[in-house]
């Protein structure tokens, strides 16, 4: 009886974390940056912290700026540019020392960027309506 008990516990348990889980709509190519220009809202991951409120505008040049919120926020700025496998490239800080590269997905309605850093120690997903 314990054992089952134990079961159905992890069974929910399993059930609650695949509901938390929100779907990405398929990868999109991007050929242009003009196709990611916007502002975006969304979240800010960095290993062994938690999670923040981040925005990123993308301008028509190219560059863009990202600001996160809580105790530990910042702002910083870059360049996002398009790379030949139609996912993104981006570098920023001052010294343009963080780089890393960005998935677009886009469909549902709405269009959502997801920037992994080269060391894969911050992850940055925005999204919004895909116009």
């Amino acid at each position: 009886m314990h054992a089952r008990r134990l079961y159905i516990g992890a069974a929910v348990v399993a059930l609650a974390l695949t509901a938390c889980v929100i779907s990405l709509p398929p990868a999109a190519v991007v050929t242009d940056i003009g196709a990611v220009v916007g502002t975006y809202s969304g979240s800010l991951k960095e290993y062994g912290k938690t999670p923040r409120p981040a925005n990123l505008t993308v301008r028509p040049d190219g560059s863009f700026e990202l600001t996160t919120g809580g105790p530990d926020g910042f702002r910083t700025t870059g360049f996002i540019g398009v790379a030949s496998d139609g996912t993104l490239v981006y570098q920023s800080g001052n010294d343009r020392n963080s780089r890393g590269r960005g998935v677009v997905y886009q469909g549902d309605g709405r269009r959502v960027i997801v920037l992994t850093s080269e060391d894969r120690s911050v992850v940055t997903q925005v999204e919004r309506s895909a116009s």
